[in-house]
């Protein structure tokens, strides 16, 4: 049961990842677009520009939970790796319980206030067929304040809370493993340092 919530957790972690990868794809064509558009023609397109801010956004923070997931953070390994396994999987049990998991939280609980604040800036619609006509026409809620700039900010504002969300599933993964990892490696190592 608790390796399928695991691997469950850790699909859903690789999706993400490869939905940062994707974006990544897409900003690079976006931005090499945008530099032959101001260099060849000598026009540039302020909401491309933006577009491409976002799309950056969002590639760093849906890659945080895929990095935690695939150990590809940044560790200090220099005491970290001469410790043994058992002393490993504590030290990351500790941390995430006391470090990660509480900084989700809170930045979920901000991220999600700061994307509420951002969607109820200006007017709202009334109706579900309102929402997506005013999605594309005039926007709703906080707009770019550049001419030609991006409308519905609070998309972009809303990734903050889906990452560190993510970010949490994958930290009940991690600590899922290491307390795994603990069940295995029951015998006290007396060498070890």
């Amino acid at each position: 049961m608790l390796r399928t919530i695991i691997d469950t957790i850790n699909r859903l972690m690789r999706g993400l990842g490869a939905i940062a990868a994707s974006l990544l794809i897409a900003l690079v064509f976006m931005l090499a677009f945008n530099v032959i558009m101001r260099y060849a023609f000598d026009a540039s397109s302020i909401g491309l520009e933006e577009l491409s801010w976002h799309f950056y956004a969002a590639v760093f923070l849906l890659g945080i939970p895929y990095a935690l997931q695939s150990e590809s953070h940044v560790r200090v390994d220099l005491v970290f790796d001469r410790l043994s396994p058992r002393k490993q999987a504590i030290i990351d049990l500790v941390g995430t319980l006391i470090f990660l998991i509480p900084t989700c939280l809170i930045i979920i609980w901000a991220g999600w206030n700061f994307t509420a604040a951002a969607y109820q800036l200006g007017g709202n619609p009334d109706n579900l067929s309102d929402f997506f006509t005013q999605l594309v026409s005039t926007g709703i809620g906080e707009k770019s304040q550049d001419p030609g700039g991006l409308l519905n900010r609070w998309i972009i504002k809303g990734v903050i809370p889906l990452a560190f969300a993510g970010l949490l599933l994958a930290a009940i993964a991690f600590l899922l493993e290491r307390v795994e990892r603990l069940r295995h490696t029951t015998k006290p190592d007396r060498g070890a340092q």
